[in-house]
């Protein structure tokens, strides 16, 4: 995610009668009737913004299972002089709207594959959130589920939409930094510990859990939303959470399938009312290329913090560092050469407008796919993202059993493990059905 300070400079409301929505295949040259699922802060702030400021897409309904979040959602789509969408807490009941063309979902994690499923079933389009899903079985079942309904599917991931990450690839494929012998990607930035609450009487938390266990009302000191990212039973962390961008850089960058081999340690030291941990080191072994993963979530304190968050490239001729908008190169003499700006700072004035356009590229993308019913001009294609995805989730499972994974890139089965094989789904709460088991 670009996280907060780049935001900080049921039943049917509205709408009438069901009908089925267009099918997968109807040519649309005109505006795209499209419903926002999940209005929380990155659903409404930066996704639901980007859509108002573009002149491809119609909000015609919203949904969320907090009632105060999905009326601030209708203010902003009114504020924009926008006719105000239907409002829903059942995303179901949305998927049904007449007319309606493509769905973003932008709810937490755990939600995804269901809500995904239920959107290609329908013949919509999507924009998903990421991580795509929650295990590893899920991710395989959405591709399918893609692959039958034939929809445009766009994962947001913003920052492969950069000049300078493409720049990066190319210098790489240069030969400048020679064989790349490792690579290193890290975040350490500081995260807050989690408070129990009591649940507020707009929001309907027993929906919210879904197909995830039902647990506690846990939030950070000063909040009064489910700090979800925080908690395993809803995301498995920082790596899955944020990490999961560099992570996907990387993969596209030095074109990687997913890894063979997976080792990790690390736990909970300062932040112990989370679930997840708090300092996390990952080996992943990509047909013999080491990819470290590294985040540390309290005190770190380095000797150069303009470069706690990104990825390190190390060749046999040179090194290279790269953040957001800008790298660094350190050649074998000793030399360095610098190119934009490495420091992750999205919430100042003059780099919003860039990780605006970010977000913005990725709609347009969407918009063009939907219109020439394809997915060949698609940045982050459902299958690329579900290999990223799996990616983190090996990684949390390593931690979670202390154990080396050997995995099967074909299958996706963890061979010779069977407490890991275990792993690759989890167990659904009632009613709800796991779509690998359907």
């Amino acid at each position: 995610m670009l996280r907060r300070n780049f935001i900080k400079s049921g039943s049917l409301v509205a709408g009438g009668f069901f009908m089925a929505p267009k099918p997968v295949f109807a040519f649309n040259n005109d505006i795209i009737n499209i419903a926002v699922l999940g209005t929380g802060w990155w659903g409404t702030e930066i996704l639901l913004a980007s859509i108002l400021k573009t002149t491809q897409f119609d909000v015609i309904g919203i949904c969320d299972v907090n009632a105060a979040a999905l009326q601030n959602a209708a203010a902003q789509v009114e504020k924009a002089g926008r006719k105000k969408p239907a409002l829903f807490s059942n995303y179901e009941e949305m998927y049904n709207m007449p007319g309606l063309e493509a769905v973003v979902i932008a709810t937490p994690t755990h939600w995804h594959p269901l809500q995904f499923i239920a959107a290609c079933n329908k013949g919509l389009h999507v924009f998903l959130e990421k991580p795509i899903s929650y295990d590893i079985r899920e991710g395989q079942a959405m591709v399918k589920a893609q692959q039958k309904a034939g929809n445009v599917v766009q994962v947001d991931f913003p920052r492969v939409m950069t000049d300078s990450n493409q720049k990066v690839k190319t210098i790489i494929e240069s030969g400048a930094l020679g064989k790349i012998f490792q690579v290193q990607a890290n975040i350490h930035n500081e995260e807050g510990g989690l408070v129990e609450k009591a649940i507020p009487a707009n929001f309907d938390f027993e929906t919210f859990c879904g197909p995830a266990p039902r647990t506690k009302f846990l939030c950070n000191e000063n909040g009064d939303k489910p700090d979800w990212r925080a908690q395993h039973d809803f995301s498995r962390g920082i790596m899955a959470d944020w990490g999961i961008h560099y992570i996907h850089n990387v993969r596209r960058i030095l074109q990687l399938d997913i890894p063979t081999n997976v080792s990790a340690i690390g736990g909970l030291v300062r932040n112990v009312t989370q679930d997840n941990p708090d300092q996390l080191d990952v080996r992943y072994d990509f047909d013999g290329l080491p990819v470290y993963w590294s985040h540390k979530a309290w005190g770190y304190k380095a000797p150069d913090p303009d470069r706690n968050i990104g990825v390190y490239y190390y060749g046999d001729k040179a090194t290279l560092f790269a953040g957001d908008l800008g790298w660094e190169l350190y050649t074998e003499d000793g030399k360095k050469q610098t190119t934009g700006d490495m420091r992750f700072t999205p919430g100042a004035p003059d780099v919003i407008p860039i990780y605006e356009k970010m977000i913005s590229d990725l709609f347009t993308e969407f918009a063009a796919g939907i219109r020439k019913k394809s997915n060949a001009g698609i940045t982050n294609t459902l299958a690329e993202a579900q290999k990223t995805t799996s990616t983190v989730i090996y990684g949390d499972m390593a931690y979670r059993l202390k154990s080396n994974l050997v995995i099967d890139p074909k299958t996706m089965d963890i061979k010779d493990n069977p407490a890991a094989q275990a792993l690759l789904s989890r167990a659904y709460r009632k009613p709800f059905v796991h779509p690998w088991n359907k």
